[in-house]
């Protein structure tokens, strides 16, 4: 090891004794020819990293590198041989005909592998885009389940508690590009000319340079944001622990689409009663649901819980009723007011 000096290192002794004097003493009678009964430590060189072993025989010293055990290229290259003049070659294949034919057979043998390991490799590679293929059948599947899609602009989908609604979005939209993200509650006109509150859904998505391209040849266009702001048809849930977190990026590469999920909770009308909605949004014209008693999962409902027809369908007597009621009163009135 170089930077270390060795020259001191052969007079240091081991005595048990602290005194200088009794060390003095004990290194001058160890100088006269005594040192065969002097604890002299004994100082080795170290040309490379070596392995000192501590046991009941002593210490010994490993001065030879360990050699590998086994080489990663087994029947490719033959091990190192020793030539008469006790040099190593290096690991050279056999020339003889025993080795050619082993070496013939080994490659054959790697080629067979090779080839087993490529087909197995290949059909787990399919299997996974097979299974990939499927959910994404899956997903495109239920993404108008109980509900419908509106043209190019969005699906929406619904359970008797939430609903979800998939914006088609540009396919270079990532996370980031989703920006201003916001739920509130504001009035809106309705097709009657008065405005009551309902639950607005507002955001806009940065479109990339590469999207927009220029019709005059000239550089791209510059990011212009995707504005969508849509009003619910039916109140939904606007608690910050149920919306935070509320919307996703969904990707279907078999179909090139990127949607903007936002999945929600229905406000209930009541107490044990479930709102089925005929549209997500105010402006919904193509996805309208014209009977909402051919829901799907409403009529699975209806079979696993025949009371619960019973019960739906005496609430719509009564509601009827009191509806009724309620304009024979409202005539009464007006009566009332212009005699």
């Amino acid at each position: 090891m170089s930077g270390i000096d060795y020259s001191k290192w052969d007079k240091l002794i081991d005595s048990s004794s602290s005194s200088d004097d009794d060390t003095q003493h004990e290194f001058d009678r160890c100088d006269e020819g005594h040192r065969g009964g002097c604890r002299v430590p004994q100082v080795t060189r170290l040309k490379y990293p070596s392995r000192v072993i501590l046991d009941s025989n002593g210490v010994r010293l490993e001065e030879a590198p360990p050699k590998a055990l086994a080489s990663p290229f087994c029947g490719a290259t033959a091990p190192p041989r020793e030539t008469h003049s006790d040099s190593v070659l290096g690991a050279i294949p056999f020339n003889d005909e025993s080795s050619h034919a082993g070496s013939d057979t080994a490659a054959g043998n790697a080629s067979s592998n090779s080839n087993v390991k490529t087909e197995g490799a290949r059909s787990a590679d399919q299997e996974r885009l097979d299974a990939t293929d499927d959910d994404e059948d899956l997903l495109y599947e239920s993404l108008a389940r109980n509900g419908g899609r509106e043209g190019s602009h969005h699906w929406w989908t619904q359970t008797k508690d939430t609903v979800t609604v998939s914006f088609l979005v540009p396919w270079e939209t990532k996370g980031k590009s989703v920006t201003g993200f916001r739920l509130y509650e504001a009035r809106a006109a309705t097709a009657s000319g008065s405005e009551l509150p309902y639950i607005h859904l507002e955001t806009a998505i940065q479109v990339l340079p590469t999207c927009l391209a220029s019709t005059s040849g000239g550089p791209p266009a510059s990011p212009a944001p995707l504005h969508i702001h849509e009003v619910f048809r039916y109140p939904v849930k606007l608690s910050e622990d149920l919306i935070d977190g509320c919307w996703q990026l969904h990707f279907m590469p078999k179909r090139h689409l990127r949607l903007l999920v936002v999945q929600l909770f229905k406000e209930p009308v009541g107490l044990g009663m479930t709102l089925w909605w005929d549209r997500c949004f105010v402006s919904d014209t193509i996805s309208v649901i014209a009977d909402t008693h051919a829901i799907p999962d409403r009529m699975q409902q209806m079979k696993a819980t025949p009371e619960s027809k019973e019960k739906a369908e005496q609430f719509r007597k009564v509601w009827a009723e009191a509806h009724e009621e309620f304009r024979r009163r409202m005539q009464g009135r007006r009566r009332e007011i212009r005699e």
